[in-house]
């Protein structure tokens, strides 16, 4: 380390906890600087080709996020090394937004970082690094070891635009481990970064704040008629999948960017199959248009339930999650759209009243409670079902209960089977969704009504377009969430769709979603997910209903 390097970090770096002492906060004051104006609902809705334009300012220790962003944001992001260009009006023009990242700290005198506060005082929308935002303002700067003592996070402070999907107090995960590996793997290598001191203002306020040392990981500052968004993004590494410290490394800026959470919502642990239950029931008691229904027991004994909003009269929507017990993350998603559903009945303009949704977020209790796929006799439920269940075939030497794929002694033998069987024997629903957690992939049943189908896979992938990033499983490549994929009719199955396809539903289809995980990291992006291809199908459904 160089004399003069080594100078600059002792002037903006502190490591731990006892070398720090508060520092005030002055902003940038511009003299004729015009009154404050209300922060942008949506830096998405900036309708201009150019105000999309996204500029990522890095240096080339910076790791994926430029990668990360082309996947995001195809066709918008542009990456461009401030080490190498210089930072200047012109160069900042062209873009809506900008993005600041250094990782080298022998590069941070290179950023002009009064071109990034004069680009935001224009007008410009900007998500800035902890270190060089703190060298601006003069701040302490903290990067924070702390081995295994605990789990690194920022706690939500200010419910806005930017913090969307989250409520205040929420905590959210947000770390890297040293060797950048998997953090799971090294859970005692945890750090996290830091801004200490930091003094709130009419135009300054902590978003977020560390749960180590109560610094600030996420800082809001107004600058003339933009802002400056200041938050850890180095910590956190890429968003592998089952990561807990950078699963949501990109929602923020997703939410400054393009509005990324529309719908999603932190429930704050993963609750039991009774503790779910009972957060059903005081969801139904606090709107009058949702009510909980006991449909039977299940093979444990426990009472099965639904969510039932609208007149049963009216043609019904069937919507299921969690047949296999450890895909239990979409159960939230449902809660979730049965919430609003209930709250607004005309949600996005649709007029839900016409028709009648039966939600069961958990059709398989055991299996949720045990996190396993089977249900409390071994058997894999979506494999029990009364379609093409005699030609299934039972790749095992001997089939036997809870092997992957069991089917039973015989079809709908399982009590959980025939309570969903009878519920769309009753109901006869026009569209069916079952919920599981895999990759990203649309299951057709085996018929359907394929234009209807076609329609809502090109709704889903409109809505979700350019808003989430997750990896594949199995180590798999980094993605978009989307519905891009979709498979073609095939020979019947004993699944719930074909089931409910062999009853008359004419859009019956299964959803694989990222899943499985470990915690409750994923489930903002998980719940909005599931709301909106619920959505999407209810729009498409009610299209076909009026076109009749």
């Amino acid at each position: 380390m160089t004399a003069r390097v080594h100078t600059l970090l002792r002037r903006v770096l502190v490591v731990g906890l006892a070398a720090l002492a508060p520092a005030a906060f002055v902003p940038q004051v511009w003299s004729g600087t015009p009154p404050p104006r209300p922060l942008p609902q949506a830096a998405g809705e900036l309708a201009s080709p150019q105000r999309a334009a996204i500029l990522l300012l890095t240096d080339t220790s910076a790791g994926g996020i430029a990668a990360d962003l082309d996947i995001l944001y195809p066709g918008r992001a542009k990456s461009v090394s401030f080490v190498e260009q210089k930072v200047t009006a012109e160069l900042l023009a062209g873009f809506g937004y900008v993005i600041t990242v250094v990782g080298d700290g022998a590069n941070l005198d290179k950023l002009d970082y009064g071109e990034i506060t004069a680009f935001a005082h224009g007008g410009g929308q900007v998500m800035s690094g902890l270190f060089e935002y703190a060298r601006a303002r003069n701040l302490h700067f903290s990067k924070t070891h702390v081995l295994d003592r605990l789990r690194p996070a920022m706690r939500i402070d200010v419910e806005c635009d930017i913090t969307k999907g989250f409520a205040a107090g929420d905590q959210v995960w947000w770390f890297g481990s040293v060797s950048s590996a998997p953090d799971p793997l090294y859970a005692n290598q945890m750090y996290q970064r830091q801004i200490m001191g930091v003094r709130e203002s009419d135009r300054v306020r902590i978003l977020a704040t560390s749960n180590v040392n109560h610094g600030a990981v996420m800082i809001e500052e107004k600058v003339g008629q933009g802002r400056i968004v200041a938050i850890d993004l180095l910590s956190p590494g890429r968003p592998f999948f089952n990561s807990y410290g950078s699963t949501n490394k990109y929602l923020f800026l997703g939410n400054m960017v393009n509005q990324a959470v529309r719908y999603g919502k932190q429930y704050p642990k993963r609750l039991s199959y009774d503790e779910f239950v009972a957060a059903m029931h005081q969801l139904a008691a606090k709107y009058p248009a949702l009510s909980v229904k006991a449909e039977g027991p299940g093979s444990d004994g426990r009472q099965m339930y639904t969510f039932n909003v609208g007149d049963p009269a009216k043609p019904t929507m069937y919507f299921g999650g969690s047949v296999h017990g450890w895909e239990w993350e979409n159960a939230y998603g449902l809660m979730r759209l049965a919430e609003l559903l209930a709250e607004n009945p005309r949600l996005e303009g649709l007029d839900t009243t016409r028709l009648h949704f039966k939600i069961m977020p958990i059709q398989n209790p055991w299996g949720h409670d045990h996190f396993t796929r089977q249900n409390a006799r071994g058997v894999d439920l979506n494999r029990n079902f009364d379609a093409g269940w005699e030609e299934l075939p039972a790749p095992q030497d001997v089939a036997t209960p809870w092997d992957y794929n069991y089917k039973g002694a015989r079809p709908a033998s399982e009590r959980e089977t025939q309570i969903i069987q009878g519920i769309v024997d009753r109901y006869r629903p026009i569209c069916v969704i079952d919920f599981h957690t895999a990759d990203y992939v649309m299951l057709r049943a085996y018929r359907d009504d394929e234009p209807v189908i076609r329609a809502i896979q090109a709704n889903i992938k409109t809505r979700l377009k350019d808003r989430f990033l997750a990896q594949r499983p199995y180590n798999g490549p980094y993605q978009q969430v989307n519905m891009d994929n979709i498979t073609e009719p095939g020979a019947p199955k004993p699944y719930l769709i074909d089931y409910a396809a062999k009853q008359g539903t004419t859009a019956a289809f299964l959803i694989e979603m990222s899943g499985n995980r470990d915690d409750v990291q994923a489930l903002v992006m998980n719940v909005d997910t599931v709301v909106e291809i619920c959505l999407a199908a209810t729009q498409e459904c009610l299209k076909r209903i009026a076109s009749r």
